[in-house]
C-alpha cells in the first residue's frame, strides 16, 4: 500500500473529527441557548402564577371582611326583627344565617350554596 492513499485516508478521518467536534460544539451551544430561553419562560410563568396567588390573597382578605360584615349585620337584623315582632309586626324572613364565625366555614358554605344553585 502506497503512502499517498494512507495519507488521504488520514486527512479524511481528521476532517471527520473536526466536523464532529464542530457539530458537538453547535449542539452544546444550542442546548445552552434553549435552556436559557426555557428558564426565561419559566420565570415569566412563575411571576404570573405569583401574581394570581396575590390576587387570590386579596380576594380572600376582602371576602373575610365581607364575612365579618355579614355576621355583624345578620345579628343586628335579627335583633331588629325580634323587636318588630314584639311590637306586633310581621317582618320578612331573614336571609340565611351564616354557619359559623370562621371565614373558612363561611366560604365553604357559600361555595356549596352557589354549586347547589348551579352558579359555579
Amino acid at each position: 500500500m502506497s503512502g499517498e492513499p494512507v495519507e488521504r485516508l488520514m486527512d479524511i478521518i481528521l476532517q471527520m473529527k473536526i466536523n464532529l467536534a464542530h457539530v458537538n460544539e453547535t449542539i452544546h451551544q444550542q442546548t445552552f441557548e434553549i435552556r436559557q430561553q426555557l428558564n426565561a419562560i419559566f420565570e415569566e410563568e412563575k411571576i404570573a402564577l405569583e401574581r394570581c396567588l396575590g390576587n387570590i390573597d386579596d380576594k380572600v382578605k376582602e371576602c373575610a371582611g365581607s364575612a365579618a360584615d355579614y355576621h355583624r349585620l345578620h345579628q343586628k337584623l335579627s335583633l331588629m326583627r325580634a323587636k318588630l315582632v314584639q311590637l306586633g309586626a310581621e317582618p320578612a324572613l331573614l336571609p340565611a344565617p351564616p354557619p359559623a364565625e370562621e371565614v373558612e366555614n363561611m366560604i365553604a358554605w357559600r361555595l356549596r350554596e352557589l354549586k347547589e344553585k348551579g352558579l359555579l
